[in-house]
């Protein structure tokens, strides 16, 4: 009989000690399928959505129609004359830029243009004038400085010559509202400043 007993004592530790391993096993997992949900929570995939640079945004429709057509065009090289363009351009100032893709300065320059195209984009038409270029280094270079306009493609550089330039790399033209040249600056310009100056004195007559 004390034997029975006996065990009977041992089977009811064993049963106990079963119930309680099988708690912490149990309990155990949960805290891991927890931890792992957390963590799909927190970790942050990049995706090929987000990855990717955000397009360019559309003309505005507050824009002047000439300039929402001239941005329609942004950073092409295009076969359009650049008489053509500053006639589509009519009543609204405009800033040519010439320039060129071997050229270091043009280059030096850029970041001005594409900054001040933006900051005058409901006043001012910006138009680049490519001279002197290979078509494939110009869209090159367009890849690495895009800006919102468009540029006119002029392997000759007669069109450049047209309106007093062609001789020097860069060389800027400020055109008024009434299609009048109002000034040429031959060379880069050393500083933002200086460019937005220029265009508020020779293209906004400010």
């Amino acid at each position: 009989m004390a034997q029975q007993r006996e065990a009977g004592r041992r089977k009811n530790r064993l049963v106990k000690r079963a119930g309680v391993l099988g708690f912490v096993l149990i309990v155990g997992a949960a805290l891991a399928f927890v931890g792992l949900r957390g963590g799909h929570r927190t970790l942050a995939v990049p995706t090929a959505a987000s990855a990717a640079p955000a397009p360019p945004p559309p003309p505005s429709a507050g824009l002047p129609s000439q300039i929402a057509a001239n941005i329609a065009e942004q950073n092409r090289v295009i076969e359009t004359p650049i008489q053509a363009k500053l006639a589509a351009l009519k009543g609204v100032p405009v800033v040519i830029n010439q320039w060129a893709s071997w050229c270091p300065n043009c280059k030096a320059e850029f970041p001005y243009f594409q900054r001040d195209a933006q900051r005058y984009d409901r006043r001012v038409a910006f138009l680049g004038l490519d001279a002197q270029d290979q078509r494939s280094g110009a869209e090159e270079f367009l890849k690495r400085f895009p800006v919102n306009y468009p540029s006119v493609f002029d392997q000759s550089a007669q069109q450049a010559a047209s309106l007093g330039g062609g001789q020097a790399w860069p060389t800027t033209f400020f055109i008024d509202r009434s299609g009048n040249e109002t000034f040429v600056h031959e060379g880069a310009y050393a500083s933002e400043a200086q460019l937005e100056r220029d265009v508020r004195r020779y293209a906004l007559g400010t």
